[in-house]
C-alpha cells in the first residue's frame, strides 16, 4: 500500500513539474550584437544554433547558441521573413524577393546553415502566397494562384497538397480565416505569426486588434487566450511567451515578455524592471531560455527560465 501511495505521489509531483510556469532568472543578457540590426531569432530544433535577419528582413544569420561565430549564410533581400529551419538543423527553408522591372517576384530557397550553399526548390514567380513550410525531410508546402502544392526538395518537382491549418496560415495569412472552419468568424482578419506545439497537436496565432488564440491542428477548438503578438510555445505543449507592445504611432515605445498558460490563462512576467524593448521572442527547444530581439539597440538578447 505504501508502495502504491509512493508511486502516485511521485507520478502527481511530474504532473506538476510537467505543467510548471517559467519565471525569469535574473536579467537579460546581450547575446549576439552586430554593426548591422539584427531581428527575429529562430532556434534550430537540436538547440545548438540560432538564426536572425537584419531590417525589412534582408539575409540570414546564423551563430552558435551562444552566440559566437555568427556568419551570414545569405543576403537575399526577403530570406529571413518566416524562415524555417529543418528537423536535422543543417538547412534552412526561405522565401525571398527578386525584384524585375519594378515587380517583386518570390522563389524558394534552401540554404545550408554551415556555408550558406543554396538550392532553389520553385523558381521566381509572381504568383506564390505566404511563407513556405516544410511538409518533411524531402518535402515542402506552399501556396501560389493555383492552389496549395507541395515540392521535392531534391528533384524540384511538384504536386498538389492537402494542407493542414498551421499550413493554410503560413501560405495565405489573407484567406486562412475564411478557410478554416473554426475561425470564419474572423474572416476579415489576417492570421498572423503562426506557432505550431512541439508535438503538433496545437497552433497559436495571432489575429489583428483581438490577441492571441489557440486551436487544434484541423483547425477546431478555437479559444482566445490573451492580448499580445509573436506566441512562442514552450515545450510542455501548453504555456507559450509572448509579446505586448506599446507604440506612440511610429515608433515602440515599449514591450515585454510574458509567459502564459494556454489552459488556466495564468501570466507570468518575465522581462520587467528593464528599458529593453522584448520583441519576437523564440524559446529554446529545452525550455530553459528565451531569445528576442530589442528595438532599443537592434541586438539580440537571451534570458535564462527557472520553473516555478
Amino acid at each position: 500500500m505504501k508502495k502504491h501511495l509512493l508511486t502516485a505521489l511521485s507520478l502527481f509531483l511530474c504532473a506538476g513539474a510537467a505543467f510548471a510556469q517559467p519565471t525569469g532568472a535574473g536579467e537579460p543578457q546581450l547575446l549576439i550584437k552586430s554593426d548591422t540590426g539584427l531581428m527575429s531569432p529562430v532556434w534550430s530544433p537540436d538547440g545548438s544554433k540560432i538564426a536572425v535577419t537584419t531590417d525589412n528582413y534582408t539575409g540570414i544569420l546564423v551563430a552558435n547558441a551562444d552566440g559566437t561565430n555568427l556568419r551570414s549564410i545569405t543576403d537575399e533581400a526577403g530570406a529571413g521573413y518566416k524562415m524555417a529551419w529543418s528537423a536535422d538543423s543543417k538547412s534552412i527553408l526561405g522565401r525571398t524577393n527578386v525584384i524585375e522591372n519594378r515587380r517583386v517576384m518570390h522563389e524558394l530557397k534552401i540554404w545550408s546553415a554551415e556555408n550558406g550553399e543554396s538550392k532553389t526548390v520553385v523558381a521566381k514567380t509572381r504568383g506564390m502566397k505566404g511563407t513556405p513550410t516544410w511538409a518533411d525531410a524531402t518535402r515542402v508546402n506552399f501556396a501560389d494562384r493555383d492552389g496549395y502544392k507541395a515540392a521535392n526538395v531534391r528533384t524540384a518537382s511538384k504536386s498538389a497538397s492537402a494542407p493542414d491549418a498551421y499550413s493554410i496560415m503560413m501560405n495565405d495569412p489573407v484567406g486562412a480565416a475564411s478557410q478554416i472552419a473554426g475561425l470564419r468568424q474572423y474572416s476579415a482578419k489576417m492570421v498572423l505569426n503562426p506557432a505550431l506545439s512541439p508535438d503538433g497537436s496545437k497552433i497559436a496565432f495571432q489575429l489583428p486588434g483581438k490577441g492571441i488564440f489557440v486551436c487544434d491542428t484541423d483547425g477546431t477548438n478555437v479559444e482566445s487566450i490573451c492580448d499580445g503578438s509573436h506566441p512562442a510555445w514552450l515545450p510542455d505543449n501548453r504555456n507559450i511567451v509572448v509579446s505586448r507592445v506599446s507604440d506612440d504611432g511610429s515608433r515602440f515605445t515599449a514591450s515585454d515578455l510574458y509567459a502564459v498558460d494556454t489552459t488556466t490563462g495564468n501570466e507570468v512576467l518575465l522581462t520587467g524592471n528593464t528599458d529593453i524593448i522584448a520583441l519576437t521572442p523564440a524559446v529554446s527547444p529545452d525550455g530553459k531560455k528565451v531569445a528576442f530581439e530589442n528595438a532599443q539597440d537592434a541586438s539580440i538578447y537571451i534570458i535564462d527560465l527557472k520553473y516555478r
